[in-house]
């Protein structure tokens, strides 16, 4: 019988070919990939048979190559032989990857028989180069990417990766302890342990989508770096099997730094760097709640006539005054003491105190600490308001009463402190009930506006009206200005809702004035030190449509000495815009005469004092002097308080050139007021 010629085992000889090997290689003919059988024999791997796909894929010469050894086939690629003598030594398969000319093909050699092999071969060309333009543009992704297989090795790595954990890529992949040498842990520090099955890791491998996992690392390097990881399941094949998980790792050691730094701001002052008044309130109900604790005490201490200090040194100075009044203060107290600035020359003090006795004590070191001269050279002192806990007050009582103290101890002229007592509560109740009925009022239009009319001598009419604020109280009548505006004043946002009501309405009158008739509104302290004062008058008369040169505004003395410097520009910009500004109870500062000059003004008022006290020559000679003053810094001079003829012709005669008081006009409404200018004209 004939057989096939085989060629290369000891020479060119026939052989008879078994029926089952036929068979095999007709399967192999009919399979879509490449497919080579290799048979061993004396101590060589011979190709055996090539099936039509991998003709289709080498091309007719690879006829040439049938029965001939390993060594022949792959001359230049001696570990293929170390593959085929490691299926045929373990039995298992061996994978590997090789380039042929253009083309990227993957060989895997799988045993079918005793001293038989079958290696088949797919083209990979395309799935290497779309995981090239994955990998490449995986490179440009910020986020830290890592492949895990489900043992726990790194598959992969993208740069980003890399730099986060401070490890080379080559590393990673090689170094299977690689987690270890990070000492990853949970960002509050606790251990990550490998072995837990709660790690997010283990969690995943499990098929569970972990995110925002927030961690901290150790780098090689010895930087630590907090991260934010996600652990996803890596599945593939059609049945979607479980490969391992993809590790996204977010670098977020800056983003937690800000967040932190955030956090401190929002609960600190920035210049003393102590809890401001929010933390020393949540700090103030957390003792409140505790069971096993002493009475809890409250010191409000607020700094007497600090706004001078501002005014004298600067602002600079004032800042190095509250600093080293904080570091005094924090000086005499104890570990357990919490200690705040709550708002601007303000601190508060919290304290556990067996009784009222200890508390006092505590608020004398509190003023002691300021007995001596500061290192600016200012003499700073203190009151200390005192609200020992009684059963049943919440925080905000605290501090209330506390508050109410130290105000009552201000009124007495300062540098000593006070314990609340229940007649500052009822005191404080009704400072309350004004504060609730004047946001009552602004909400409901409840306040109203009267003028009183400014005149001047020479020719005798009517050049202004001042707005002068009431309210049409639904209870008790229209009630003046003495009854709510001391209570408004003390809180910054009521006073501001005052400012803000009497400005819109006295733009809206003034249009009904006639155009040469300025109106002229009062400004208070706390007004002054609001920064958006200029843009908030700016933005009122251009929603009115009133000209700048119909309003004026009025500033007294004391309210521009407690502004210092920061109050001033916003005025000279406020004139510069054609506002009217005017200097109102001159002659009650004490440094008005040599920051004259240096003030955007247009007029002054003289205090009412001057004309209400004339009783003779000396009096006379004052008034004279106080009306050169304001002529030699060419200003227009205001007298306030004018009742009787003889006040009037006093004042006509020291030169003063306006006047206002009950004899010229007392306030009316804005009906009654432009009545009486219109019969003025007539006249």
């Amino acid at each position: 019988m004939c057989g096939r010629l085989q060629r290369g085992w000891t020479g060119t000889h026939r052989v008879r070919e078994r029926p089952e090997r036929r068979t095999l290689h007709a399967q192999l003919d009919g399979i879509p990939v490449p497919c080579y059988v290799w048979h061993r024999a004396k101590g060589n791997f011979w190709l055996e048979h090539a099936n039509r796909a991998a003709f289709d894929l080498t091309g007719e010469r690879l006829a040439e190559r049938i029965g001939r050894p390993v060594t022949e086939v792959f001359a230049d690629r001696p570990e293929i032989a170390d593959d085929l003598a490691r299926v045929a030594r373990t039995g298992e398969t061996v994978e590997r990857e090789l380039q042929y000319h253009e083309r990227r093909l993957a060989i895997s050699f799988v045993p079918i028989g005793e001293d038989r092999i079958l290696a088949h071969t797919e083209d990979v060309t395309a799935l290497r180069e779309n995981e090239e333009r994955l990998r490449a543009v995986i490179a440009t992704v910020e986020d830290g990417l890592l492949t895990v297989d489900l043992a726990g090795a790194v598959v992969d790595a993208n740069p980003a990766a890399c730099a986060i954990l401070g490890i080379p890529r080559e590393q990673l992949l090689d170094d299977p302890v690689w987690w270890e040498s990070l000492q990853l842990r949970y960002a509050d520090g606790s251990p990550l342990f490998l072995d837990d099955p709660d790690h997010p890791g283990a969690r995943a491998t499990r098929g569970e989508i972990v995110r925002d996992v927030a961690q901290r690392i150790t780098r090689p390097d010895g930087e630590t770096v907090e991260v934010s990881t996600n652990y996803t399941p890596l599945r593939s094949g059609p049945e979607g099997a479980l490969k391992g998980v993809v590790i996204a790792i977010d670098d977020v050691t800056e983003a937690r730094r800000l967040q932190a730094q955030v956090a401190h701001q929002a609960l600190h002052d920035p210049l003393t760097g102590l809890p401001n008044r929010l933390l020393f309130q949540e700090r103030l109900e957390q003792a409140l709640r505790r069971e096993h604790r002493g009475r809890v005490v409250v010191l409000l201490v607020g700094l007497d006539r600090f706004r001078a200090v501002n005014d004298t040194h600067g602002h600079a100075a004032g800042d190095a005054v509250l600093c080293e009044v904080a570091g005094r203060l924090r000086g005499v107290l104890e570990a357990s003491h919490a200690l705040a600035r709550i708002g601007g020359d303000e601190f508060a003090v919290l304290a556990e105190c067996e009784d009222e006795r200890s508390s006092a004590e505590l608020a004398q070191r509190l003023c002691g600490a300021l007995l001596k001269p500061l290192e600016t050279g200012s003499q700073i002192t203190a009151s200390v308001g005192i609200a020992v806990e009684e059963e049943g007050q919440r925080a905000a009582d605290l501090l209330q009463s506390a508050d109410a103290a130290m105000q009552r101890v201000k009124a007495r002229g300062g540098n000593t402190f006070e314990i609340f007592d229940h007649a500052m509560e009822g005191r404080l109740r009704d400072r309350l009930k004004v504060e609730d009925g004047i946001r009552r009022a602004i909400a409901k239009d409840e306040l109203r506006l009267v003028y009183q009319p400014i005149v001047e001598l020479d020719p005798f009419r009517t050049v202004a009206v001042e707005a002068l604020v009431r309210w049409q109280h639904p209870e008790e009548g229209l009630l003046g200005p003495a009854r709510f505006l001391p209570v408004a004043e003390q809180d910054a946002q009521l006073i501001s809702g005052i400012g803000r009501w009497v400005l819109h309405r006295a733009c809206i009158e003034a249009r009904r004035f006639p155009d040469d008739i300025r109106v002229s509104v009062n400004v208070a302290a706390r007004e002054l030190s609001d920064p958006d004062l200029e843009d908030r008058i700016l933005g009122t008369l251009e929603a009115t449509g009133t000209p700048p040169e119909r309003i004026g505004l009025e500033i007294t003395e004391t309210t521009l000495m407690e502004g210092g410097d920061a109050g001033i520009d916003p005025l000279v910009r406020l004139a510069d815009a054609g506002l009217y500004i005017s200097l109102d109870d001159f002659g009650t500062g004490y440094s008005s005469l040599t920051r004259l000059a240096t003030l955007p003004l247009n007029g002054i008022k003289l205090d009412r004092g001057f004309v209400a006290r004339y009783t003779g020559e000396r009096d006379r000679r004052i008034i004279e002097a106080a009306v050169s003053i304001g002529r030699a810094a060419e200003l227009n001079v205001v007298a306030e308080g004018v009742e009787t003829e003889d006040q009037l012709e006093l004042l006509r005669a020291a030169g003063c050139g306006f006047v206002q008081g009950y004899l010229l006009g007392r306030p009316q409404p804005p009906e009654q007021m432009i009545a009486a200018l219109g019969a003025a004209v007539a006249t």
